[in-house]
């Protein structure tokens, strides 16, 4: 079956998230092995990098009719925003009692790349034709 390119936006999350969301959860067992603060972190880093990974699939469902070049360039704008911000939260979280920062930083790490992993799965089984437009001309002497 061939799918469109706007499934992108709906099959590539449905299918990153439960792996995600899995590996979240060790993470968070990780964590609590030293305690309530490990937890903590580690759920809350899981969760920031989940969340903000996540958001890029709404963002680019928001703009997949804008012009090619100016939707790229936004997608990477907001993509250096989102990576900014959520490096700040890590380092935020790292200084908030109760919350072990370290655990919070490596659940970040390991989620985000559990997402691109299984993205990148999504992808690969998706099945998108790639072909080359015409411009007009039939044949090859035009």
């Amino acid at each position: 079956m061939t799918r469109s390119a706007d499934d992108v936006f709906s099959v590539v999350p449905r299918r990153s998230l439960p792996p995600v969301v899995l590996v979240w959860a060790a993470c968070t067992g990780v964590g609590a092995t030293s305690g309530a603060s490990g937890a903590w972190g580690a759920l809350a880093g899981g969760g920031l990098a989940t969340v903000f990974l996540a958001s890029t699939f709404l963002l680019l469902r928001v703009v997949k009719h804008v012009e090619p070049g100016l939707s790229l360039a936004l997608a990477l704008m907001v993509y250096l925003f989102k990576i900014t911000v959520l490096a700040t939260a890590v380092l935020l979280l790292r200084d908030l009692p109760g919350v072990d920062g370290a655990a919070a930083a490596a659940s970040a790490a390991v989620c985000t790349v559990a997402w691109s992993a299984a993205a990148c799965a999504a992808f690969r089984h998706l099945r998108l034709p790639v072909f080359e437009l015409g411009h007009g001309r039939s044949g090859a002497g035009g």
